[in-house]
């Protein structure tokens, strides 16, 4: 997409004379300090979160942190640098980043959190966001062999391999969560778990109906289902208390089902998860038109915005169409192609197939002129919020209200 440097000076709010950028609007809950080398001139989430380790050290002392590496935060890492006797270049690579990181948890200097033996990771390893050493290099090399993984090895389980984690764990229909414990380690080694662990779950069945104050394996699955999407934060326990009856509520007032807290076999409809399509590298075959699939278009819109949502993070690749990288209409039809939703491949020829709506609904695509007609398109997920592929950005939730997008919003149409 074209246009980026007119974003870049949107996103960008105030300059100081120091050269520091002071950059609105970050989303910190996806940064992931160590998935990259951040250097002077970079704006980026993972620079935000470089300066508030580098400021609980005592290295960083403006007043708050800003995401962009001025020259304020050379500085930083310059002095950390010296104090830990890495060569000082101000640049935040593996080196100072793992001993950085090593430092916020809790270990000296730059030592790994792990064994340094190259078979460190064993079956009874739990890896997780924070975690670094020999073990999560090694699980990156086994993710990376099999095609998960598209990164530098750098031993800092961050952002990027928590990505790479889910989506082996979608594609061995595993518990989707980014979290390396026994059952993916020993799925990445094609071993048996060392110990028992919860096996993926069925959905449930829809002709179940569930209330509060019922209990079992229908509860538990519905309770996962439920934290899969984000409206379940509590532990899953198989007990329909009071936390359950408000995920179901907050789900159903979300998909416009009847909000009574009772899961009956509509909102149970809408939570089932569908057979994926058996598609190559998650494009459709066809060019042009759109084709919906069978079942329920509930369940087929929470698991677009679902998929959609798991791959926050992927970066920017022009022409790209898989989750080493996507352009804006790649990203789209490759989520809608995980659902069995057969679009178009480029932005001009959804735009030209789907049926326009006046207002955009969860699901629906959104789209914006940016070089002169439909240019630009993302995937709504309600709260005047979409999620799309940025050429500066990669896959990321941005708001409609934004001024760049607001102005240059097209209308919204419906492809499914």
């Amino acid at each position: 997409m074209k246009g980026s440097s007119t974003l870049k000076k949107v996103v960008i709010s105030s300059t100081f004379a120091t050269g520091l950028f002071l950059a609105t609007q970050y989303d910190t809950a996806d940064a992931a300090l160590g998935d990259q080398t951040l250097r002077k001139g970079q704006s980026h989430p993972d620079v935000k979160e470089l300066q508030e380790a580098l400021k609980k050290k005592g290295f960083f002392n403006y007043h708050t942190s800003t995401g962009y590496f001025g020259s304020i935060t050379e500085d930083a890492v310059r002095e950390f640098q010296m104090k830990h006797g890495l060569q000082v270049d101000g640049i935040a690579g593996p080196q100072t980043l793992n001993a950085l990181l090593s430092q916020m948890n809790g270990n000296n200097g730059g030592q790994q959190t792990s064994s340094s033996t190259p078979s460190s990771t064993s079956n009874s390893t739990i890896l997780r966001f924070g975690s670094s050493g020999q073990a999560v290099r090694d699980l990156q090399e086994k993710l990376k062999a099999k095609g998960f993984y598209n990164h530098s090895i750098t031993g800092q389980y961050g952002r990027i391999t928590t990505e790479a984690v889910r989506e082996f764990q979608r594609a061995n229909r595993l518990s989707v969560d980014g979290i390396a414990g026994p059952q993916t380690l020993a799925a990445l080694t094609n071993q048996a778990p060392a110990a028992s662990a919860p096996q993926y779950n069925a959905p449930v069945q829809q002709t179940t109906v569930l209330r509060q104050g019922s209990r079992g394996d229908a509860v538990r699955d519905l309770q996962r289902s439920l934290k899969d999407l984000g409206y379940y934060r509590m532990s899953v326990d198989g007990i329909f208390g009071a936390g359950t009856t408000t995920a179901v509520r907050e789900f159903q007032r979300k998909m416009g089902l009847t909000v009574d807290g009772v899961a009956g076999p509509q909102t149970l409809s809408a939570l089932n998860v569908n057979p994926r399509p058996n598609t190559s590298n998650g494009q459709s075959s066809s060019s042009g038109g759109h084709t919906a699939p069978s079942g329920n278009r509930g369940a087929t819109i929470t698991n677009i915005v679902a998929n959609a949502s798991e791959l926050i993070g992927t970066p920017y690749v022009w022409g790209g169409t898989t989750p080493r990288g996507f352009d804006c209409s790649g990203f789209v039809q490759y989520v809608f192609a995980q659902q069995g939703v057969s679009i178009p491949r480029t932005v001009a020829q959804m735009w030209n197939a789907g049926t326009s709506v006046s207002q955009p609904s969860v699901g629906d695509i959104v789209f914006f002129d940016t070089t002169g007609g439909p240019s630009h398109n993302g995937i709504y997920i309600g709260n005047n919020q979409f999620i799309h592929s940025g050429s500066s950005t990669g896959v990321t939730i941005a708001s409609m209200n934004n001024s760049y997008w607001a102005s240059r919003y097209l209308g919204a149409k419906r492809l499914y």
